[in-house]
């Protein structure tokens, strides 16, 4: 981050910038027309907060044990002051526990809110798969008019040997929430949109083998974890919380 304090309302302005120089220093287009965005954008909700803290960034987690644990993007809690996890009306403060080299971080909290998410033995995503990934914030809403069985597709006209890359609309608040397949198994972590449909997500493998080199012991199975009917959006739910950045 550079220091930016942005609400989708007003727009962006650079601390120390004058708001007329301010737009060709924004890290992505939020001044063109979304058909425009060419850039990677950061999928995390920016917040003007109080006047101790200068930026709010507003993502998503999953937990990933029954300790607290949980994964988010790595750009969702970097350099904060503090970091709160919200879920069902509970908020609790979280600790940082390490960065990963790709967008993805471990945080902890005092104990797991839910249910923890379960990883795939194989971690073999096939091309125009249906999966699922939201925003926590967006779930609630989602699940009043009976949730979702998918609403991104794996694209397999691309390959990139870190990510999974899918087409989908997901917007800001998602950087951090977990891609589920039809077994509600976690194929990956959301990172970044490339462009108006294209979003990438740290693979499974990848996160598995960051969680190993921490010590977090983690659940993996192939079996399913919901029925073949039932909606993701509630398995999400069940396994995410809104994670919180406060920066000064």
């Amino acid at each position: 981050m550079i220091g930016l304090a942005c609400s989708l309302a007003i727009g962006c302005v650079l601390d120390g910038v004058a708001p007329h120089e301010a737009a060709a220093q924004v890290p992505f287009a939020l001044f063109q027309p979304a058909r425009q965005i060419e850039l990677a954008e950061p999928l995390v909700r920016d917040v003007t907060g109080p006047p101790t803290v200068s930026q709010r960034l507003d993502g998503t987690a999953f937990f990933v044990d029954d300790l607290g644990h949980m994964l988010t993007a790595r750009h969702a809690v970097a350099d904060c002051v503090r970091i709160v996890v919200s879920k069902e009306g509970r908020s609790v403060t979280a600790r940082l526990v390490a960065l990963a080299a790709t967008d993805i971080a471990l945080i902890k909290v005092p104990r797991t809110l839910g249910l923890a998410a379960v990883f795939p033995r194989a971690t073999v995503s096939a091309a125009n798969d249906m999966v699922f990934a939201e925003a926590y914030d967006r779930l609630k809403p989602m699940l009043a008019h009976g949730g979702a069985l998918g609403n991104a597709f794996v694209d397999g006209t691309q390959r990139d040997p870190q990510h999974l890359v899918l087409r989908s609309n997901v917007t800001f608040g998602t950087s951090g929430a977990p891609v589920l397949d039809s077994r509600g198994l976690v194929e990956g972590v959301v990172s970044r949109r490339t462009t108006i449909d294209r979003v990438l997500a740290v693979d499974a493998a990848h996160a598995k083998s960051f969680l190993e080199t921490q010590g977090v012991r983690i659940q993996e199975d192939d079996r399913p974890q919901m029925s073949g009917t039932a909606s993701r959006a509630h398995r999400a739910a069940s396994i995410s919380a809104r994670v919180t950045c406060l920066q000064q």
